[in-house]
């Protein structure tokens, strides 16, 4: 059950892919040109460095371990690398987060009330007058250990599927 050579390969790649990944959120942060929580930057980072690191992850693995690779290997390789990936990323943006970005929390915060007063009336229709202002009170509620969860879980639900296609494209 356990294939060393799989988890060494995705600790190699994940570690290096969740690392790249939280640099490139940080250097959009401290530039000022994205909150290192919005959307644009958690996705773009994953699905730019989500793929990339999986598929260098999926190549090595097919050049040195296996090079009859089929899908189901290769989509746990590339789960696995996704898994430490958005574990490191996660991680770090929460370290990061606890000690110095408590001012980017804030600011991420006051953008998403605005959002969501922007688009009430479509907010209104799809949740309801409840549901709204309780997503709205729960935003003031949102800190570093949270946002890391949420970060966590996007970058796995993307590399979920980044793992289907990239496993299909290595298998024999």
């Amino acid at each position: 059950m356990f294939d060393r050579a799989v988890t060494n390969t995705a600790i190699r790649y994940g570690v290096t892919g969740g690392i790249v990944s939280f640099v490139y959120i940080m250097i959009l942060a401290l530039t000022g040109f994205e909150n290192a929580y919005d959307n644009p930057s958690e996705y773009s980072s994953t699905f730019i460095f989500g793929s990339i690191f999986t598929f260098l992850a999926l190549k090595y693995f097919k050049k040195f371990h296996d090079a009859e690779l089929g899908f189901g290997k290769a989509f746990k390789v590339g789960l696995q690398t996704t898994f430490f990936l958005a574990f490191t990323a996660a991680m770090l943006l929460c370290i990061y987060s606890v000690f110095a970005g408590e001012q980017m929390i804030k600011e991420y915060i006051i953008l998403s009330q605005k959002r969501m007063e922007l688009t009430r009336q479509e907010l209104l229709q799809v949740m309801g007058e409840v549901n709204y202002k309780n997503a709205y009170q729960n935003l003031n509620q949102l800190n570093a250990y949270i946002l890391a969860q949420i970060s966590f879980v996007n970058r796995m639900v993307v590399g979920f599927f980044i793992s289907i296609v990239l496993g299909v494209f290595f298998r024999k």
